[in-house]
């Protein structure tokens, strides 16, 4: 009899329940199936949220803003020219609050068209002299007109040097320099009340005794 207990105790185990096999199965496929469907899920966050972040408007760049004029069109019309007597030619651009602006809106006042280039050195060096007459001339109008160069590069360019009297403007095609027969910066016009350009300047630095003078030449 005790050989009999001895052999159930320790022979053959007893035999494996017919549902062994089938947890068996289910916990080596289970795991790997979370792990997938938790894995699609981040990959389908992460898409989303890639796709909706930059239109978020916590995420939104600040929009750039412009302080330069860019010239849009010219405008035609009779007897026009840079020269002294002739009407300065009439031009259209865009402001730096999206308003569209003309030469010919200043009629009434005193204009002076000043071409200029930041590369051109005494365009630079008769800037201050420039700012200078236009903080104690609030009636007249100061249009910088850079020739073919970017919104930024003339925009870091004033306020370096806190040139926020002057009205920069951007010929970027250079049509409005050739209309005015330009051919050497700087070059300044004295626009009267009427449009009728009455004293220019060729060449530089000016003074401010010489835009004084151009100024009172055209009022």
């Amino acid at each position: 009899m005790n050989q009999e207990l001895g052999a159930k105790n320790s022979g053959d185990s007893v035999p494996p329940s017919p549902l062994a096999p089938a947890l068996a199965d289910r916990d080596t496929t289970a795991l790997p199936r979370w792990l997938a469907a938790i894995l699609i899920g981040v990959v389908a966050l992460a898409s989303l949220v890639a796709l909706v972040w930059p239109s978020l408007p916590f995420t939104r760049p600040p929009a750039p803003t412009s302080e330069v004029g860019v010239i849009r069109s010219q405008i035609e019309g009779e007897g026009v020219g840079g020269r002294i007597s002739a009407s300065a030619p009439n031009f259209e651009w865009n402001g730096p609050g999206g308003q569209v602006v003309r030469l010919s809106d200043y009629r009434g006042k005193t204009v002076v068209i000043n071409f200029w280039a930041t590369w051109c050195q005494p365009c630079r060096q008769e800037m201050p002299a420039l700012q200078r007459v236009a903080a104690t001339e609030p009636d007249v109008v100061f249009l910088e007109v850079d020739l073919q160069e970017s919104g930024d590069k003339v925009t870091s360019f004033l306020e370096q040097l806190g040139l926020d009297r002057l009205q920069p403007v951007l010929d970027t095609a250079g049509e409005t320099t050739r209309r005015f027969g330009v051919l050497s910066l700087p070059s300044t016009f004295f626009v009267d009340p009427r449009g009728v350009i009455r004293h220019l300047e060729l060449g530089g630095p000016l003074s401010e005794a010489q835009i004084r003078t151009g100024i009172g030449k055209a009022r």
